[in-house]
């Protein structure tokens, strides 16, 4: 019996409405540690965070310790961080660079690769024992996409470029505005929030909180993402023309927003040299069209994209009222210094626990959180976006402030907690 049905998934989604256990229930949590994040792509970082061999990272997906490391021979390798000997870590660095992996409990040794190259008193496994046989534990895939790292703990199932499907081209969007067509990654910012993972995923695809939740960023007196005077004053109940956005909802749970008038945040110095710079490769006007291009893209489950200020986040469930969010300064390559310093700044500003955005959200994630545990059978609504409409690429699109990226996501949602084991 698949685990869906065990669960009554059938009984706690619908289209417009998700039971609220769904974000309480550790059973349910459980579960989508194995249907979702044991099957799915998952976003592991970026290439620039380990550019040459040698060089590592350590991470948890999904409960599993995993490193990516660079070999000597270029490539990236996803390894499961355990030594195959007693289990222990074989690394608790979060970033470095090294040749070799030693087991602290054995000495049991592994190159970058995960190839085993040392045993100590080898002789008294016996004859038999090959140690070639017993290699760090590879992640069954690994791929990339303009930078970014995905790995997935199943063997098979779609490639990456199916997986990402209509959500592509929007990420090449986010690399092409480099005058280069490549991003390099910062360390991230990492913070936690009291609340369930899936809560971090609304909140990314709804533009109805801001000015609620980030009055300093975006409440009356701002002229960005606000309700106008007029229509605050007629009683309106959505923005009158102040920020115009279109949202998509892709298959397997991606989305896009696209803001078709730029947000107005400072001015970063430098600018028109960076115009230049991109405008050699594609032209002064696209130049400046790409430069304020405005996009939040999300790639299910658990990667997001900021083009406004260069940046994308990664989560991480950590349990079912708990989860980190890992935030990603980008440097455009090839743009000058003071221009990316001031865009890296500027998402310090927005995501780092001081900032003036993303700490409003975690703490209503948190309340939100807090909340829910008041009645787990009522429902969460996801009713917003009455002109919800299929577009010519089949994709559902609202040009309103609304629900078509949640609803896209708990359509995933219960199609992957669902699927056969």
């Amino acid at each position: 019996m698949a685990i869906g049905t065990r669960l009554g998934i059938e009984g706690l989604v619908r289209e417009d409405m998700v039971r609220r256990r769904v974000f309480t229930d550790p059973t349910i949590f459980d579960a989508e540690m194995e249907q979702i994040f044991g099957r799915s792509w998952l976003c592991a970082g970026h290439e620039t965070e380990i550019p040459a061999p040698g060089d590592f990272k350590t991470e948890e997906i999904a409960g599993r310790p995993i490193i990516l490391a660079r070999h000597a021979d270029g490539e990236i390798y996803a390894l499961l961080n355990s030594c195959r000997h007693r289990g222990a870590t074989v690394c608790e660095t979060p970033y470095g660079k090294t040749n070799a992996f030693k087991c602290p409990y054995h000495g049991w040794t592994y190159l970058s690769n995960g190839n085993l190259v040392n045993v100590p008193s080898r002789e008294e496994f016996g004859p038999s024992f090959d140690p070639s046989e017993y290699g760090l534990e590879r992640v069954p895939r690994i791929a990339t996409y303009r930078g970014f790292v995905f790995i997935s703990f199943r063997a098979h199932g779609p490639d990456l470029l199916e997986h990402l499907g209509h959500a592509a081209p929007y990420i090449d969007i986010f690399a092409d505005r480099a005058p280069t067509r490549e991003i390099e990654a910062t360390k991230p910012v990492k913070q936690r929030y009291l609340g369930n993972w899936k809560l971090q995923l609304d909140n990314f695809g709804d533009n109805y909180h801001p000015q609620f939740v980030h009055p300093a960023g975006f409440g009356p007196t701002q002229k960005r993402q606000t309700y106008g005077a007029d229509a605050q004053a007629n009683g309106a109940s959505r923005p009158a023309g102040v920020l115009s956005r279109t949202e998509r909802s892709f298959a397997r749970g991606h989305g896009v927003t696209m803001y078709g008038t730029p947000r107005p945040f400072l001015e970063p110095p430098k600018r028109e040299e960076y115009l230049e710079a991109l405008g050699q490769r594609v032209g002064a006007d696209e130049a400046r069209r790409l430069s304020t291009i405005d996009l939040h893209v999300f790639v299910y489950p658990n990667l997001f994209i900021q083009t406004n200020m260069n940046h994308f986040r990664i989560i991480r469930p950590i349990a079912v009222d708990h989860t980190e969010v890992q935030t990603y300064p980008c440097r455009l390559v090839g743009a000058p210094e003071e221009y990316n310093q001031a865009n890296l700044e500027l998402t310090a500003g927005w995501g780092s626990p001081a900032g003036f955005v993303q700490v409003d959200d975690l703490e209503a994630l948190t309340r939100v959180q807090r909340g829910l545990k008041a009645n787990v059978d009522q429902w969460v609504l996801f009713k917003m976006g009455l002109d919800e409409h299929l577009n010519e690429d089949g994709d559902l699109e609202s040009n309103a402030v609304g629900d078509t990226l949640s609803r896209g996501f708990y359509r995933e949602w219960a199609r992957l907690m669902s699927e056969p084991d």
